[in-house]
């Protein structure tokens, strides 16, 4: 599908998160982080978000989406604000490099940071499985980092592995 006339690009840091039309396109790096990327195929509305941790580990004082329960709740906002429900979406998954494993699947740490790119994919996978949406698509593990590019208009998504 071509590009709409004018394409608005955005970028997300860590703990950012977009939901919006058709003329977005979205970019992030990830690295242990992972990205949810949520698109509606007959609206053409989507959304990514990068989060760091799938649980606040301490006493939130602000709110933020550097959780992916936070983030997660701030899709159901938006699909509810377009009343649609979250089973019309799909959903692709990106991210999760456990970054302190190397080439022979040695662990330079041996602490719980060491593996917390998987624990934030199965965070994603577990929580879209919970809401009824489908994931059509992930790049997700390894120990690289990766560069994703979303286009909202037509739902594409393009990895790039550093």
């Amino acid at each position: 599908m071509e590009p709409p006339y004018e394409v608005i690009d955005r970028y997300l840091n860590p703990g950012e998160i977009f939901f919006g039309e058709n003329y977005y396109r979205v970019r992030t790096l990830l690295g242990s982080c992972v990205s949810i990327v949520l698109w509606h195929p007959l609206l053409r509305y989507g959304g990514m978000c990068h989060y760091l941790l799938p649980h606040p580990t301490d006493i939130k004082l602000e709110k933020t989406y550097k959780y992916g329960i936070d983030a997660f709740q701030f899709f159901l906002s938006e699909i509810r604000k377009r009343n649609t429900r979250p089973s019309e979406y799909s959903a692709k998954i990106f991210g999760g490099s456990n970054m302190f494993i190397n080439e022979e699947r040695e662990i330079f740490r041996n602490d719980s940071t060491s593996l917390i790119g998987t624990r934030n994919a199965e965070f994603a996978k577990n929580i879209l499985s919970e809401n009824q949406i489908k994931i059509i698509s992930e790049d997700i593990g390894g120990n690289q980092s990766r560069k994703v590019y979303f286009s909202v208009w037509d739902g594409e998504v393009w990895v790039e592995k550093k």
